[in-house]
């Protein structure tokens, strides 16, 4: 009786055990992408002449957490404050750095405030590409451009060429521009 009542127990526990083993929609373990390191409350420099960026000088930024996968994946970036020397400075819930450091996505209540050569000018949306190489902004959602002199544009579609204090809009939604 007691071999039996323990046999009962044994099949028992290895019902639930392999019942609560996986759940539905997990993804199966040697599916899942593990990350070569991650790190908290920590620096991620973008630029210099070392990473390929247009500019000399390196975009610091700084994340709540870091997250680095193998070569050739993009490095991930949670809560992002940055700053390039006087030039640039924001903030985003977001960033995916491509593995050849020429590029990010930022997302997530993104700011940028640019100032070149005394022109100064804050950008506000959900998404925006960077690209180091050239030393761009490209936003093809909805946008909030906001100069230095108090004007604002909101727009969708937008394109900074930060190095010749360039910017253009695919279509203005609200705002004027002064020619």
């Amino acid at each position: 009786m007691a071999c039996l009542l323990l046999v009962g127990l044994s099949v028992l526990c290895m019902t639930l055990c392999i019942s609560c083993s996986r759940v539905q929609g997990d993804v199966p373990f040697e599916e899942q992408e593990i990350p070569d390191m991650q790190l908290v409350n920590a620096d991620y420099t973008l630029g210099g002449n070392s990473a390929g960026t247009g500019s000399s000088e390196p975009v610091v930024m700084h994340a709540s957490l870091i997250t680095i996968y193998g070569k050739g994946k993009d490095t991930v970036l949670e809560n992002v404050s940055f700053r390039q020397k006087t030039k640039m400075s924001g903030s985003c819930a977001r960033a995916t750095v491509s593995s050849d450091y020429k590029k990010a996505v930022l997302s997530g209540d993104v700011f940028v405030d640019l100032n070149n050569d005394g022109t100064q000018v804050t950008i506000e949306t959900q998404r925006v590409e960077w690209d180091g190489k050239e030393n761009t902004l490209l936003c093809e959602g909805e946008v909030k451009v906001t100069y230095g002199d108090g004007t604002v544009i909101r727009a969708e579609g937008f394109s900074a060429t930060m190095d010749e204090d360039r910017y253009e809009f695919s279509r203005i939604l609200e705002g004027k521009i002064d020619e």
